[in-house]
């Protein structure tokens, strides 16, 4: 289906000139308020009259809705549609089935319109990740200045709270079938309160890595606590890989949570040593006792492994490495019973849950040679992203919406590729419509002023 579309354009000017400037702007500003859109109309308009006449012909085969019938004319609907190059109203004609008595607009079918869309893909996009950026009115005043269409920050909100592209998906297929490295973290945030007080909320995200450096999402929860994650996910029977780590913080309830859907456990060695103080601190302690202990402790925790392939290291090599975890977890008892013996509890008791965990990624690689992080620097970054958005930017979030948001930020930033691979899919982007511009002329013609 090919077709032209010719355009008059009539502008008048004074005879004692005009600014470049002045030109560029009107001609951008009649572009954005009513060409574009105009275009657009004209274009669909067009494909209309072909389809009907194709129908009307006997000639449109594809577009029958049964074997037995034939399509007649059924009427007419308006539908107001918002688009990024602006806004129109098109008439679709409707047609109906003689055999089957089916009621259809050939046209929104052709365009995979949906029945009560009236909004393109295209420019949900442009919402949401404005949206996932930076505050609702801010973002709408921006695409604006941009020239796209302009959306109250009303409307834009209710589109984010309604979209499914958030929609985070833990199959098998997406997991895969080799290990993977778990990381979940949470932080806070203001969310809505009462009396025009903000309450505290609280946001948790998981995020998985694959060998190959891949990071996927999966899942973020605003209000519920890691014990109620792990009984969700044992309701869809979730499963990871065998050799799959969990590298966690020591939130309280965190590793309990995950410990049954990870071959080994893995505790930050930063969180270790930067939460040592504090638990010391608790008990009275201050700089000048924690710091020597802090120096030890991050010297002990600095085991490297060989760069090289696992299958060419060599077992003595292996053997001197299992040896040194041995002899400083035997350590980490000691400096537990010093924290005990001078009245350091929360920090005894700390240190006793961090050696749990401690070496996770010497026993993965000795047992599958799988090399795997000592921090949940990763994650870190992620929630750094995400605390920007909600923390720094707007303040009073519901439930739902942190939520919303929040794996809107996951899936962008953790997986951009995959990201712009769901919007191609979504809007149907496969190269079906090629527009040219053809040549110019211009017609002179005396106006007047």
């Amino acid at each position: 289906m090919q077709g032209k579309i010719s355009m008059d354009l009539s502008f008048c000017q004074s005879e004692e000139g005009f600014s470049l400037d002045e030109l560029v702007s009107k001609l951008a500003d009649v572009y954005e308020r009513k060409a574009f859109s105009e275009l657009l109309k004209m274009i669909l308009q067009m494909v209309q009259e072909i389809q009907m006449y194709r129908i009307l012909h006997g000639q449109a085969d594809a577009m029958k809705c049964c074997s037995h019938g034939h399509l007649r004319l059924n009427g007419s609907f308006e539908r107001r549609i918002r688009t990024s190059l602006g806004e129109f109203k098109m008439t679709f004609w409707c047609v109906s089935c003689s055999a089957c008595g089916k009621t259809f607009s050939p046209l929104q079918r052709f365009i995979h319109l949906g029945r009560y869309q009236t909004k393109t893909n295209e420019l949900e996009k442009l919402i949401v990740e404005a949206a996932s950026e930076t505050n609702y009115r801010r973002a709408v005043q921006e695409l604006t200045r941009d020239g796209k269409l302009p959306v109250s920050f009303h409307t834009a909100h209710g589109w984010v709270l309604r979209t499914d592209c958030d929609e985070i998906d833990i199959s098998k297929r997406v997991i895969g079938s080799a290990p993977i490295q778990i990381m979940p973290d949470g932080t806070g945030f203001k969310g809505e309160g009462r009396n025009g007080e903000a309450r505290k909320g609280d946001l948790k995200v998981v995020i998985g890595i694959t060998t190959s450096g891949e990071i996927f999402p999966l899942g973020s929860w605003a209000g519920t606590s890691w014990d109620a994650i792990n009984k969700q996910w044992k309701e869809q029977e979730m499963k990871f890989p065998d050799g799959s780590i969990l590298i966690c913080d020591g939130e309280l309830g965190l590793s309990e949570a995950f410990a049954e859907y990870a071959s080994e456990q893995q505790r930050c060695h930063w969180h270790i040593n930067r939460d040592l103080y504090h638990a010391m601190y608790q008990d009275g302690g201050r700089k000048a006792d924690s710091k020597p202990i802090q120096d030890a402790l991050a010297g002990a925790l600095a085991i490297e492994l060989p760069q090289e392939d696992f299958k060419y290291v060599s077992e003595k090599e292996k053997d001197d490495i299992e040896e040194r975890m041995e002899k400083t977890e035997s350590a980490i008892d000691q400096l537990i019973g010093y924290l005990d013996g001078h009245g350091y509890e929360a920090a005894a008791t700390y240190m006793r849950r961090a050696k749990i965990g401690m070496f996770g990624y010497i026993r993965r690689w000795l047992k599958w040679g799988l090399i795997s992080p000592r921090a949940s620097s990763m994650v870190e970054r992620i929630m750094r992203e995400l605390g920007r958005r909600i923390k720094k930017i707007a303040y009073g979030w519901s439930d739902k919406g942190v939520t919303k948001v929040a794996r809107i930020i996951l899936k962008r930033f953790a997986n951009a590729t995959a990201w712009e691979e769901y919007w191609q899919k979504r809007m149907e982007i496969i190269g079906n419509v090629v527009i040219g511009v053809g040549n110019y002329k211009c017609v002179s013609q005396n106006l007047g002023q």
